[in-house]
């Protein structure tokens, strides 16, 4: 294994960041979290690993409490050659732009196809390997299908994994195979009588239209999109489709070739982790990083319709009693029971996130007047005092309010203020709310800078 990785690329931490900079930080962050090919960044000192995106969990079927800190070889022990072999960290750290194609070893004896990309950075004096895994069963799939049809193209045609069609220049079915009717739902009979368009869901109409249209006009040799497609019971299925043109000797366009696979569990997977990265784990809410991007645009459509908006800051009361009494499994219990208590007194344009171990925050959109936002909490509190603990407490929070335009503009300011406001309920006994004021004299604690990507993720 190497000592040290290709410095290929040095990042030199400035004394002061600017907030442009950690503008781009988080941006940067958010998108790696959401793409769907995993990335994992590995200390070349001891091979360990340092960092990973969301993905990573998904694609190599492990926790996150298992993968930080993990020995890389624990992953490369499970990525074979074509021929079997386990590629060195040498070789891995030496990968060509485009990347060189292996298999990932999964449960069940399963081998999945992907792609690696690598390269060299040095963070702090610290040499990094960053690796880039893309899972591409639907190119080895498409491929090995197009070798087939060279040779065997009836055949071909007939058995292909994929759905594989030839579609009239005015937009009909004239030849499809077996795999396209299942994927449709449709009866052969039935799809040689229909249109594409008839398949295609409506909102994907207008760029089908403009993607046919340059194909004919030879602007574009190919091209491949991600659709969906309504099947016969009424139910959507997501495909990749790339298209072609296949021409008569004198070049006239003669008909449309159409390669069409189902990608409708990569959506699942894509959906589950995009929810992973925007929800907390115990309680299914929200988190601080959804919570952050939702109260934005709820200020955004505030500000243009004039409108207010209430940013309710919420302490759990006991939660420390809890845990030292009954235990962490009865306060974790506690939580989540308080927190569906929240998400039932909130109405359904309102959001209620988890923030931390004991904080959550709602956000009330649309509110007309203060007592609007007050019925809303009086009722929580009720709901709340229904909760019975073991020895027959019942649940109970603190609650700080402040209100758009009045007690801030911008998200921070509201959220300071209306913990500032909690900080008030909670030193006049808890199991009450309280609206921020300017005049009541409190100090608003200090408050940390969110974190939106916890130690080990990107």
């Amino acid at each position: 294994m190497p000592t040290a990785c290709p410095p290929i690329l040095t990042l030199v931490d400035a004394p002061q960041r600017t907030n442009a900079v950690e503008d781009e930080l988080t941006i940067a962050r958010a998108s790696l979290d959401f793409v769907s090919d995993a990335i994992i960044v590995i200390d070349c000192a001891d091979c360990r690993i340092l960092r990973f995106n969301a993905a990573s969990q998904i694609m190599l079927e492990l926790g996150q409490g298992r993968l930080r800190g993990m020995h890389f070889d624990t992953i490369r022990a499970r990525i074979r050659t074509e021929d079997g072999e386990m590629p060195t960290l040498d070789t891995l750290s030496m990968m060509s732009p485009n990347g060189s194609e292996y298999f990932f070893q999964r449960s069940q004896d399963l081998a999945l196809p992907i792609e690696i990309r690598s390269t060299g950075i040095c963070v702090q004096g610290k040499e990094l390997l960053v690796l880039v895994l893309r899972d591409i069963s639907g190119r080895v799939r498409a491929k090995q299908e197009l070798r087939d049809a060279s040779l065997h193209c009836g055949i071909t045609f007939d058995q292909a994994a994929i759905g594989l069609a030839h579609i009239t220049l005015d937009g009909k079915w004239s030849k499809v195979n077996p795999k396209l009717v299942t994927i449709s739902g449709y009866e052969k009979e039935e799809m040689v009588n229909m249109t594409v368009g008839q398949l295609t869901h409506p909102d994907d109409l207008r760029n089908d239209e403009i993607a046919y249209r340059k194909l004919l006009q030879g602007e574009i040799p190919y091209f491949t999109r991600e659709k969906r497609y309504v099947r016969k019971d009424g139910s959507v299925v997501w495909v990749n489709v790339t298209s072609s043109v296949a021409f008569q000797e004198d070049r006239q366009p003669k008909f449309f070739i159409g390669m069409i696979e189902d990608i409708t569990e990569r959506k699942h997977s894509e959906a589950r982790i995009e929810y992973l990265a925007s929800h907390d784990a115990m309680t299914g809410l929200p988190n601080r990083r959804h919570l952050q991007w939702y109260l934005e645009k709820t200020l955004h459509i505030a500000r243009r319709n004039r409108s207010r908006v209430g940013v309710v800051f919420i302490d759990m009361d006991k939660l420390k009693y809890i845990n030292d009494t009954y235990g962490h499994e009865h306060g974790d219990s506690a939580i989540r029971r308080f927190s569906r208590q929240l998400q039932q007194q909130i109405r359904g344009e309102d959001m209620v996130a988890r923030i931390g171990g004991d904080e959550f925050l709602m956000v009330l959109t649309s509110v007309k007047a203060r007592s609007d936002i007050a019925a809303i909490l009086q009722r929580t509190l009720r709901a709340l005092g229904d909760e019975r603990l073991d020895d027959g407490r019942a649940l109970s929070c603190s609650i700080g309010i402040s209100v758009f335009p009045e007690d801030g503009e911008d998200a921070q300011m509201l959220i300071r203020n209306a913990d500032a406001a909690m900080y008030q309920a909670k030193q006049s006994g808890g199991a009450d709310y309280s609206f921020y004021s300017e005049r009541a004299g409190v100090k608003p604690p200090a408050l940390a800078t969110v974190d939106l990507f916890p130690e080990g993720m990107l």
